[in-house]
C-alpha cells in the first residue's frame, strides 16, 4: 500500500517530521491484502446478491471470527459506474466509525476476483423481519429509529451523504436482538460541503425525497428517506406506492399520503407527529440531528449498561496513556480489527448511554456527565480533561467509537495473547519474525507524509536490542507495560 490518500495531493502537504504528530485512525488498517483471499478467509454460504455482486460468509482463518464478503466477477466486465461504486464504497466506509455503521476490515483482489470484506450481521436484513413479523412494536421501531438517525446525523457532520436508505440497507446485527442495527451499502455515497447542492437522481423508488427527482437537493434528502422507512416500520407498507416507478414518483411530487390504514389506530399520534416532521418539504425538514430530539424517542425501553461495566470502562479511561505510538497503533488495530461482537458488548453499550445526544461521538460534557455518575462532578472535570488529551488522539474535541473501545475495553479483553500474536503478525509484513522500520512505515504510513526517520524513531522507541528491528518480546514488552 503506497502513502496515497487517495485524494488530490495539495500543493504543500505536510510533512510530518516525529512519530508524535501521527495520526492512528481505524482506516489506518483497512488496505488492500497482498495474500489470497482463500489463503485468509474460508468461504461459506451465500447470505443474498445485489446489483454489483454475491454477499457470503466468511471465516477468518487465523481468528475463528465469521465476517461477510462482497464478491466482485471481473469477467462480467463492470462498468465505470459499477467500478466507481466499488471504490466509493470502500472510500466512504474507510472514514466511518460508528457503532451502528458496518465496519470494513479489508479488500482483496485477484485475476478473477475483487473482495471487499466486512461485518457480518447474523439478523438479516431489516426488510426480511417487517415481511416476517409484519410490524415490529412501536417501541421497538423507535429504537431502530434512534440508531439510524444517529447514523444519518453522524455522517452528515463527517460530509457524506448516504442517498439510497431503505430496509434493505440496514441489517439486523444479530437474531437475537432485532433492534440493534447497521446501516450498510455506501456505494451511492456523496461527499458534499454545508449548504452545497448536489446533483444526481439516485435511490429506490419508494424511499427517494421530491428534491432528488425534480434537480438539485442537500443531505436532507436521507431525513426524508428516514421518514419513509419509519412509515414503512409502523404500518408494513410505504406512503407513497404504484405500478410503476413513474406513478409513485408522481405521488412522491405531491406529497400526499395518509394514516388511514388500520394498523395506524395503534400508533401513537408522536409518531405519527416524527413522520410529518420528516416527509415535507426539503426547507421544512428537520436535519438528522434536530430529529434525533422529537418526544418519541422517549418510548425507547432503556437497557443501561450495568454499574460495574460503567466504572471498568471509566477506571480504564483514566488510565489510559498515549505516551508511545506504536503501543497506541496496535490497540486501535486490535480495537478495530480483532474484538468480537461479544466482547464488545458491554463497552459498546456503554458508549450508547454516553452518547446523550445520539450523533455517534463523545462531546467533553457527555463524558464529565457519565462520570460524575460513578465517580461524583468535582473528580469527572479533572479527570475527563485528561481522558481527552490521551485518548482523543486526532484532537477533533471527540472520542470517536474506535478511540473509546481502546481505551474503555478491559485489558484482558484487549490484550491477550491470540491478540498481541495477531497483531504482530499484521505488522510484520514478510513474517521474519521481526518489524522493521520500512514495515512500519507499510503499515502505519496511510496517507501519512513522513519523513523515513520518523519510522526508525517509532523503532528506536521500542528497539531494547538495538538491532535496529522489533522482535516479538520487545513487542509484547511494550503492549503489556502499564506506563
Amino acid at each position: 500500500m503506497g502513502c496515497v490518500n487517495g485524494k488530490k495531493k495539495s500543493k504543500t502537504p505536510v510533512i510530518i517530521k516525529s512519530s508524535s504528530e501521527l495520526v492512528i485512525h481505524p482506516s489506518t488498517f483497512v488496505q488492500m491484502n497482498t495474500l489470497s483471499f482463500r489463503q485468509v478467509y474460508k468461504l461459506g454460504r451465500r447470505l443474498g446478491s445485489g446489483a454489483y455482486g454475491d454477499v457470503c460468509c466468511c471465516t477468518h482463518r487465523a481468528t475463528g471470527s465469521q465476517r461477510a464478503v462482497k464478491m466482485f466477477r471481473k469477467d462480467r466486465s463492470l462498468s465505470e459506474s459499477e467500478k466507481n461504486h466499488i471504490n466509493n464504497e470502500i472510500q466512504v466506509l474507510k472514514k466511518l466509525d460508528h457503532p451502528n455503521i458496518i465496519r470494513l476490515y479489508e479488500f482483496f483482489e485477484d485475476s478473477d476476483m475483487f473482495y471487499i470484506v466486512m461485518e457480518h450481521c447474523g439478523g438479516g436484513e431489516l426488510f426480511f423481519q417487517i415481511i416476517k413479523d409484519k410490524t415490529l412494536t412501536e417501541s421497538e421501531v423507535a429504537a431502530v429509529m434512534k440508531q439510524l438517525l444517529s447514523c444519518i446525523a453522524y455522517i452528515h457532520s463527517k460530509g457524506v451523504m448516504h442517498r439510497d436508505l431503505k430496509p434493505e440497507n440496514i441489517l439486523i446485527e444479530s437474531s437475537e436482538q432485532k433492534t440493534e442495527i447497521k446501516l450498510i451499502d455506501f456505494g451511492a455515497a456523496k461527499a458534499f460541503r454545508s449548504n452545497q447542492k448536489v446533483k444526481g437522481a439516485l435511490g429506490t423508488a419508494y424511499y427517494v425525497a421530491p428534491e432528488v427527482v425534480t434537480g438539485s437537493y442537500t443531505e436532507k434528502c436521507d431525513v426524508w428517506s428516514v421518514g419513509v422507512v419509519l412509515y414503512v416500520l409502523l404500518c408494513g407498507s410505504p406512503p407513497f406506492t404504484g405500478r410503476t416507478d413513474k406513478e409513485i414518483i408522481n405521488k412522491i411530487k405531491k406529497g400526499n399520503y395518509n394514516f388511514e390504514k388500520e394498523t395506524w389506530d395503534d400508533v401513537s399520534e408522536q409518531a405519527k407527529d416524527l413522520v410529518k416532521c420528516l416527509l415535507v418539504k426539503e426547507k421544512l425538514r428537520p436535519s438528522a440531528r434536530e430529529a434525533l430530539n422529537h418526544s418519541w424517542f422517549s418510548l425507547i425501553e432503556k437497557e443501561n449498561s450495568d454499574e460495574n461495566s460503567y466504572e471498568t470502562a471509566f477506571s480504564n479511561l483514566k488510565s489510559y496513556s498515549s505516551n508511545n505510538k506504536l503501543r497506541e497503533a496496535v490497540k486501535t488495530f486490535i480495537a478495530s480489527q480483532l474484538l468480537t461482537r461479544l466482547e464488545l458488548k458491554e463497552v459498546k453499550k456503554v458508549f450508547l448511554e454516553l452518547d446523550q445526544n445520539g450523533d455517534g461521538k463523545l462531546s467533553t460534557e457527555e463524558l464529565v456527565m457519565g462520570y460524575s455518575k460513578a465517580f461524583g462532578e468535582e473528580e469527572a472535570k479533572e479527570q475527563v480533561e485528561r481522558i481527552m488529551s490521551h485518548v482523543d488522539t486526532d484532537k477533533n474535541g471527540y472520542l470517536e467509537y474506535t478511540e473509546f473501545l481502546k481505551a474503555a475495553t478491559d485489558q484482558e479483553v484487549l490484550i491477550n495473547e491470540k491478540n498481541l500474536k495477531l497483531a504482530f503478525e499484521a505488522f510484520d509484513k514478510d513474517s521474519n519474525g521481526r518489524i522493521s522500520a520500512k514495515e512500519l512505515k507499510q503499515v502505519l504510513c496511510a496517507g501519512n507524509h513522513a519523513e523515513d526517520f520518523v519510522w526508525e524513531e517509532i523503532i528506536d522507541q521500542v528497539d531494547q536490542n538495538g538491532d535496529k528491528e522489533i522482535d516479538l518480546k520487545e513487542f509484547e514488552d511494550l503492549i503489556l507495560t502499564k506506563v
